[in-house]
């Protein structure tokens, strides 16, 4: 690793040089790593990129490089295509009617709801794979939003739904045209995981009366409505127990079977060992499909099973049609918002940013993971512009939110689909359903839907990532404890809400409250924590080395200079005369005003004591900062010195070296970061069209890019800490 010595001394030659290089129509090649993609507008419409790939891929032409860099690994199929959409399409319809009844909706909404979307979705989204539509999760959520607007006419519940869809899809087409897809890093995974679980319970409770065939209000909390179902167990209605029951444990012994791993696995189990374990045999493939198709089957089966109890007499099976009337007059139009009272618009506001924010997370957490394995790309702000467009096709045609589902689009990627070609085919489906199936879903029994919702809530349970939590942190598991209680105690968006507030303190808290260490010498010469590395660690016997892990701001600054003058004390203690304090700035990658004011006042104090501040290990960025503010002038005023790395700060020390020796190192760094900086802002001049289309869609990156290039200068001056920090 080049050290400190090996920078060219003559800074200011070096900008010459890198400024007479774009003169010249040149460029240093780290800048195509750091310059912002310009904006095209054909991404606004990704077919327009892929469409013209996918067809030369259907002829056999060999493909052009941006057709290899668009397909990754996954090969465009056409076939693969439409087997998944076929094979998703006749899982979506049963579905959706399931989830319009979790919603407290007509069941046609459901089938209205993922039909155009769909289309919207295909013709504007980039992750491949994904299956837009209703989900569980947008039920409950369009669901309690209802509830709690005071809807409770089924016309009036349909004008609500399909005006929070409204609310929805302005929403996120707001948040893609500002760029917001940063949002997916705000919210963590252990709130998300909290947050599915208690919905999971729910979702499931909710759906439980319709197994038992008791008739049960729609409760504004978990606990009203487990508790209405305690009270109601010795009304159980048994012919719908038995046709509920039986569909139910035929779903979950299938869900259970597809995921229980391997032929050696499978051999292992008690029970699954009794079935078939081959995965190329035919036994396996019909079992696998009857699973993958197990919704559509859920619903033909009940339907039957309802069909034999109305002609053998048996009464008191609730159908679909003893809830209100089906809509059999194909597809429906209206005006968002029309005959819906202003006072209701205000009430769902809320909701409708929440099911925004969700339902982008919920599609970017799924189709992510598709990509990411099948290493192709996609933008996470086009994807809010997506199913912002869906949500509002799916208001207009008096729909209900939508988002991207789990389960549809596993199944899509399990079922070879390559494109958004695949979401096409499985609209045609559902459209064939509404103009086909809607006058005989009357006669449904509303315990063959039931299952369907229960064994997908059942799915997004996990107590597992609690236990994990625990063992891993405590703080992080007492965040999924709260969202949780909070989720079932009030609701899901209460806990959501608390959830991501308790998550933004925990990440305040530890930002203010960093892990400090006082370090000592490796016989490799790097410093570790003695804490860690014990009798291993010699303590520098004139100094005392302090390191800090986080970024040096108003929240933390204090308390560093505290523990570093208590460190100087306790060794003071025992007698040992101190002549210097360093702070290792290896793991700090930026320092605010407050920051530098701290050192400041650290080096002042110090002074008095007859001590000197020694800040070693400084990266381009800090350097930078500390030059900014001055604070490299007033730290040598009171006798302190500046090192880019732990050797020159081990020569002051020991005497070694002078501060003026470790200032001249210190300015090489600052110069080399200052014509990195002339370097991008001699490529902006020359790049400011492609910057300023670019700039709203990729402006993260350049507020990033500073940063970035002075650290790509900084890694040439680093001679200590090779070796990660313990």
């Amino acid at each position: 690793m080049a050290s400190a010595d090996d920078l060219p001394k003559d800074s200011g030659s070096q900008a010459r040089e890198h400024t007479a290089e774009f003169s010249q129509g040149g460029r240093p090649e780290w800048m195509e790593i750091y310059e912002p993609k310009p904006f095209v507008w054909t991404s606004l419409v990704p077919p327009v990129e892929w469409l013209p790939a996918y067809m030369r891929a259907l002829k056999g032409t060999p493909p052009t490089e941006n057709d290899k860099k668009l397909q990754g690994d996954l090969q465009y199929s056409l076939s693969g295509d439409a087997v998944a959409g076929l094979t998703v399409g006749f899982m979506l319809v049963p579905q959706c009617l399931a989830f319009a009844l979790l919603a407290g909706l007509p069941l046609e909404v459901g089938l209205y709801a993922s039909f155009v979307p769909l289309v919207m979705y295909s013709l504007f989204g980039t992750i491949r794979q994904v299956q837009a539509g209703p989900t569980a999760l947008m039920s409950l959520l369009t669901g309690s939003a209802l509830d709690s607007a005071g809807l409770e006419d089924p016309m009036d519940r349909m004008k609500g739904a399909a005006l929070l869809a409204a609310i929805t899809g302005l929403l996120s087409v707001l948040l893609g045209v500002v760029r917001f897809g940063f949002i997916v890093d705000f919210m963590s995974h252990s709130v998300m995981t909290a947050f599915c679980s208690a919905a999971g319970i729910t979702i499931a409770t909710s759906q439980v009366k319709h197994l038992l065939g008791v008739q049960l209000e729609r409760h504004h909390y978990w606990w009203q409505t487990f508790g209405d179902l305690v009270a109601h167990i010795p009304d159980t209605h048994g012919p719908t127990v038995a046709m509920g029951g039986t569909l139910l444990g035929t779903l979950l012994f299938l869900k259970y079977w597809k995921s229980a791993g391997n032929a050696e696995k499978r051999a292992k189990s008690l029970i699954w060992r009794c079935f078939p374990r081959k995965r190329e045999g035919i036994p396996f493939r019909l079992l696998k499909t009857v699973a993958d198709l197990s919704s559509l089957l859920c619903v033909i089966i009940g339907w039957m099973w309802g069909l034999v109890y109305r002609e053998t007499g048996v009464d008191g099976v609730v159908e679909v049609r003893d809830s209100g009337e089906i809509d059999a007059a194909s597809l429906s139009f209206l005006m968002p918002g029309d005959g819906v009272a202003s006072s209701t618009l205000g009430k769902l506001m809320v909701p409708g940013v929440i099911i925004a924010v969700v339902g982008f997370l919920e599609t970017v957490a799924v189709g992510g993971k598709f990509a990411m394995a099948a290493r192709y790309e996609y933008e996470p702000n086009q994807e809010l512009l997506a199913l912002g467009i869906a949500n509002l096709a799916s208001a207009i045609m008096s729909g209900y939110p939508v988002t991207g589902s789990f389960s549809r689009t596993a199944v899509n990627a399990m079922f070879g689909a390559s494109s958004l070609v695949a979401c096409l085919v499985s609209s045609m489906i559902v459209l064939l359903a509404i103009l086909v199936l809607l006058p005989v879903v009357k006669y449904l029994p509303l315990a063959s839907l039931a299952p369907i919702i229960i064994q997908g809530a059942i799915g997004v349970v996990s107590f597992k990532e609690f236990r994990q939590a625990y063992h891993a942190s405590r703080r992080e598991c007492g965040v999924m404890v709260a969202t949780f209680v909070v989720s079932l105690g009030l609701t899901v968006k209460e806990g959501l809400g608390v959830g991501f507030a308790l998550s933004i303190l925990k990440t305040m808290h530890e930002l203010a409250n960093p892990n400090m260490a006082v370090v000592g010498m490796l016989g490799d010469g790097s410093f570790r924590d003695i804490r860690n590395h014990g009798g291993a660690v010699t303590l520098l016997p004139t100094a005392v080395v302090v390191r800090m892990d986080a970024r040096l701001n108003f929240v933390n600054a204090r308390k560093m200079k505290d523990f570093a003058v208590r460190a100087v004390q306790v060794r003071e203690r025992k007698g040992e005369k101190i002549d210097f304090v360093v702070i290792d700035c290896f793991s700090i990658n930026n320092v605010d005003l407050t920051g530098c004011e701290t050192l400041e006042q650290l080096a002042q104090n110090l002074e008095l004591r007859g001590q000197k501040l020694v800040v070693a290990n400084v990266k381009g960025p800090v350097a930078q900062a500390m030059k900014m503010a001055r604070a490299d002038k007033h730290i040598e005023k009171h006798g302190g010195s500046i090192c880019t790395d732990m050797k020159m700060a081990l020569q002051l020390v020991a005497g070694e070296a002078s501060t003026a020796d470790a200032a001249a190192k210190y300015k090489t760094l600052v110069d080399s970061v200052d014509s990195a900086t002339a370097v991008k802002n001699a490529s902006t001049n020359q790049m400011i069209p492609a910057v300023m289309k670019g700039l709203s869609h990729h402006g993260s990156k350049l507020t990033h890019f500073s940063k970035g290039s002075a650290d790509t200068i900084d890694e040439g001056i680093r001679t200590s800490h090779s070796s990660p920090q313990v």
